[in-house]
């Protein structure tokens, strides 16, 4: 099966899935840490998602409807500004990293099955995501 975080580095997947599930869930953990920090998401929804994946929970249909709502506010703004700008500019950017962190957040939430996407989304919130992909792959390790 392919998996788009082997798009970064290849065979990441592979260890991801190989790893046991607390190092699974750290690594996941970690992923969207990074990710909201890199985004500069502030919003309470994604302080409250964040602590139920620290705790091993899944959410509530609710709560990922919410973050999938937020995914498509901020991908809608980041094509809306793409096109008025006639390209890529740091708000543009700024809102692309911010729909990936929210997405990052709902997968995370998601079954186990969803995992690698959550760790690609909260990847996509960095232009040079291999770095963050090594600092994952040392928490996967630890």
């Amino acid at each position: 099966m392919s998996y788009r975080i082997d798009s970064v580095v290849q065979g990441f997947a592979d260890e991801f899935l190989r790893a046991s599930l607390t190092s699974q869930r750290a690594t996941l953990v970690a992923a969207c840490e990074a990710g909201l920090r890199n985004a500069g998401v502030m919003e309470p929804v994604a302080s409250n998602a964040l602590e139920l994946i620290r705790r091993g929970g899944t959410g509530t249909d609710a709560l990922r409807w919410e973050l999938d709502g937020l995914v498509a506010q901020y991908d809608e703004a980041y094509f809306s500004r793409v096109d008025a700008e006639g390209g890529l500019d740091d708000e543009a950017v700024s809102k692309f990293s911010k729909a990936r962190a929210f997405a990052a957040l709902s997968y995370a939430l998601g079954a186990e099955a969803d995992w690698l996407e959550a760790l690609y989304e909260a990847v996509s919130t960095l232009e040079g995501q291999e770095p963050m992909v090594e600092r994952l792959r040392a928490v996967l390790t630890a």
